[in-house]
């Protein structure tokens, strides 16, 4: 059984970053030569049937030798929206099938730095755009006396654009609002939009996301926005927006707009998508008190007509209470 765990996968910008773990620990960055010099990662502008040599150097900065395995891997966006490469035991597809290295193991002494140089051929029926990948120095060990064993892995980025014409895009789907409720029957609640984010395009994307929120008719908006990170070609991101300050005011309509930004080299432009789905936003706590004040105005005159019926006195059927409205003579002496 293998465990593959992803240690500081040099995704980030920043090479020479080190990974570590029981007192092993290394780096690596791009090699000095005429692709470029103090890279913090590759990147090339490239024509089908290109190829391109470069080099990697690795330096073990810990006390005891190591053994690193060394190869190429495709990249993509997460759910979630970082940068990550295929698990160790995925079969790259993309630009990972484009790199080949003089060397697949690496063996360094205590302090010891080499330089693994690699090739990037381009197949001669690239597709235009923006391909993306690794390149990947990994260290396996078992786990004590189990099967188990960690995988791990520190690379660095590698982009290259295929020249023609690029085709950036960006497709919203899923899109759904749902508004919370508050004891404040006059205090404004806050919505939950939903939506899947995929750059369907064939250009690397640093879009920027625009949320509105409002009732029926444009009333009462409240908006949220900012800039998310790059998003690959062909990936899909998973978006969980909170828009505070919403008033509820029965139906909720979201809009998201997407402002995509080209990035890589020589840019390349931007592109848009938007999209509106509603909801209920029901107004709970101001329907209740609405509710009692018509009861209580229904109730209340009813109450006080049972309360003076029951001080009212009743005589049996055929029975009169007996009145004496002759006057009193006086003179007369009772009988």
């Amino acid at each position: 059984m293998v465990a593959v765990l992803l240690w500081a996968v040099g995704l980030s910008p920043a090479a020479g970053s080190a990974a570590a773990g029981d007192d092993l620990s290394w780096s690596v960055t791009p090699g000095d030569n005429r692709q470029g010099s103090d890279r913090a990662n590759y990147a090339y502008a490239v024509e089908p049937g290109d190829h391109v040599s470069d080099a990697l150097v690795v330096t073990n900065r810990s006390a005891a030798p190591l053994r690193l395995a060394v190869y190429g891997t495709d990249a993509f966006t997460t759910p979630s929206g970082h940068l990550d490469l295929l698990a160790a035991d995925a079969p790259a597809t993309g630009l990972g099938t484009w790199l080949t290295f003089r060397r697949g193991t690496l063996e360094l002494e205590p302090g010891e730095s080499a330089e693994v140089s690699f090739t990037l051929r381009v197949p001669d029926d690239a597709t235009p755009g923006d391909h993306s990948g690794g390149v990947v120095t990994a260290l396996t060990q078992r786990v004590g006396d189990s099967a188990l064993s960690v995988d791990r892995r520190l690379a660095l980025r590698v982009h290259a654009r295929v020249g023609g014409a690029l085709a950036p895009g960006l497709g919203i789907s899923g899109l759904t609002v749902t508004t919370g409720v508050s004891a404040n029957p006059f205090g404004t609640v806050t919505s939950t939009v939903r939506y899947r984010l995929t750059n369907t395009g064939t250009a690397r994307l640093v879009p920027t996301e625009t949320v509105t929120v409002e009732g029926p008719g444009g009333a009462a908006g409240t908006t949220t926005s900012g800039e998310l990170g790059e998003i690959l070609p062909g990936s899909t991101v998973e978006r969980v927006i909170k828009v505070p300050g919403v008033r509820p005011l029965v139906r909720a309509e979201a809009t998201v707009r997407l402002d995509g930004l080209v990035v890589g080299a020589g840019g390349g432009g931007v592109t848009s998508a938007h999209d509106t789905a509603s909801g209920w936003a029901m107004p709970w706590a101001l329907l209740s008190v609405v509710l009692l004040a018509v009861v209580g105005s229904v109730a209340l005159p009813l109450l006080r007509a049972r309360t003076m019926n029951r001080r009212s006195p009743t005589w049996p059927e055929g029975t009169a209470p007996i009145r004496n409205d002759r006057p009193i003579d006086a003179h007369q002496q009772p009988t």
